[in-house]
C-alpha cells in the first residue's frame, strides 16, 4: 500500500464514457446468453468477481479471480435464474452496472470496473439490505 502511495499514481483513470456503456451492453449480452467467449472476450486476465449477499441470500463467500473462473461463475449466476429476467444498464456511484429484476423484484446489481479496456471487476450486491437504496424511488430537492 505505502509504494503505491508513493507512486502517486491516480487510482481510477478517465474512461471513455461511450466505450464504457459499449463493454458494459456486449458483458450483459454475454453473461445473459451464456456466451462464454463473449464473455473471455470482455474480461481482464487477472478479472476478479465479488458478491456481497449478507447473509440473506445466494453469493460467492469469496472472491472469485481469473477470466475462466469469473466466466464460468457468470454463466451459472444467469443460467439458474428464472426465465423472466429484466435487466436494465444504468450508472451506479459513476460506474456502468446491470440492475436484475426477477418477476416482481429486485435481484441484485451487478457493477462493472473497466480498466485498459477490459472489464476488471465484477460487485454483484445481492444483499436485500443493500438493495432497498436501488429499489426505492428518492425525490431529491434542495
Amino acid at each position: 500500500a505505502r509504494e503505491h502511495v508513493r507512486a502517486r499514481r491516480r487510482r481510477f483513470e478517465a474512461v471513455d464514457a461511450a466505450k464504457t456503456v459499449r463493454i458494459t451492453e456486449q458483458f450483459m449480452t454475454a453473461a445473459t446468453t451464456g456466451d462464454l467467449e463473449g464473455l473471455l472476450s470482455l474480461l481482464a486476465p487477472d478479472a476478479t468477481w465479488t458478491a456481497d449477499s449478507g447473509g440473506k441470500t445466494t453469493a460467492a463467500r469469496r472472491p472469485v479471480v481469473g477470466a475462466e473462473k469469473v466466466a464460468a461463475v457468470l454463466v451459472n449466476v444467469f443460467r439458474m435464474r428464472r426465465l423472466d429476467l429484466r435487466i436494465e444498464v444504468v450508472n451506479c456511484n459513476h460506474t456502468p452496472a446491470m440492475v436484475v429484476h426477477g418477476g416482481d423484484h429486485l435481484e441484485g446489481v451487478f457493477l462493472v470496473e473497466i480498466t485498459d479496456g477490459r472489464i476488471s471487476g465484477i460487485y454483484a450486491i445481492r444483499n436485500p439490505d443493500k438493495l432497498v437504496a436501488v429499489a426505492v424511488p428518492r425525490q431529491i430537492s434542495r
